[in-house]
């Protein structure tokens, strides 16, 4: 007679729970990318032309980025309120 380890076992819920994980990593990966590709050098630039003139950022450009970013890589539902 042979005897079932139960300790690998893993419950729907916890299948679950780690596939919604793995999705928010995945979203937060390419974000982080997106950010670091498109986004952060219109601020970076934005933030050099203001200060070289003595003059307040414009981050319009900058923020519009973000928000493609954001809608293009939404959050999973579950996460949605992290995205503030």
């Amino acid at each position: 007679m042979s005897n079932i380890d139960f300790s690998k076992m893993v419950t729907a819920e916890q299948r679950h729970a780690d596939e919604e994980r793995a999705t928010l990593e995945s979203v937060l990966t390419s974000r982080r990318a997106a950010y670091l590709s498109e986004s952060d050098p219109l601020r970076l630039e934005a933030d050099y032309d203001a200060l070289s003139r003595g003059l307040e950022p414009d981050y319009t450009a900058w923020l519009a980025s973000v928000a493609a970013i954001k809608a293009r890589f939404p959050l999973p539902v579950s996460a949605s309120a992290l995205d503030a």
